[in-house]
């Protein structure tokens, strides 16, 4: 091929179309089989292959998991009415006892916070009486102080502590979670 004009090989080339070519030029061996040498700078250092690699064209996909819908499945049965009023009807009693639990400690703790802040203003009054200026509150001044008051409370009662001990369980299995995904091969 060497000897060949350039002429010659341009018009070859044309000809046969540029694979074709390049696998006569190359004497029919392909590119791909080539042995790589692993270059690097001291004969004593390990050699250096590039990260860069293809991926794999037959790598098996996960599938994904198909969630089951329960009410457009034949698995599940027909869907009847009175049925499910008679098994399920207790939710909507228990959800309206819930519903009135909230609404009652809600108001409890809108009265302990209009209570705090009426003993504050009345020290508040008490101070101007004796000369001293009058000093107004931030929002969140209140809420910090009525957040310290309840805190007080629980410590008091002792709910504090059952409190603290379950939000401590829950950031461990939190921790713990995440470690176990840190550690396994992906």
């Amino acid at each position: 091929m060497s000897h060949v004009p350039l002429s010659e090989l341009k018009a070859m080339q044309d000809k046969l179309g540029l694979k074709a070519f390049n696998k006569l030029k190359t004497g029919g061996s392909s590119s791909r089989t080539s042995t790589t040498s692993f270059k690097r700078d001291n004969k004593n250092r390990p050699s250096e292959l590039s990260a860069r690699r293809p991926v794999p064209r037959n790598t098996p996909v996960a599938k994904a998991k198909t969630t089951r819908d329960p009410r457009f499945d034949d698995l599940s049965g027909e869907y009847n009415e009175k049925i499910f009023t008679n098994t399920y009807g207790f939710l909507s009693d228990v959800k309206l006892k819930e519903k009135v639990e909230q609404q009652e400690a809600s108001e409890k703790m809108k009265a302990k916070a209009e209570a705090m802040e009426k003993e504050w203003k009345k020290q508040e009054l008490e101070k101007v009486k004796e000369g001293k200026k009058p000093f107004f509150m931030k929002k969140s001044q209140k809420k910090a102080l009525i957040a310290e008051e309840l805190r007080k409370e629980a410590e008091e009662s002792g709910s504090l502590q059952k409190s603290l001990a379950k939000r401590s369980k829950k950031l461990a299995a939190k921790e713990r979670k995440k470690k176990s995904w840190s550690t396994k091969d992906v």
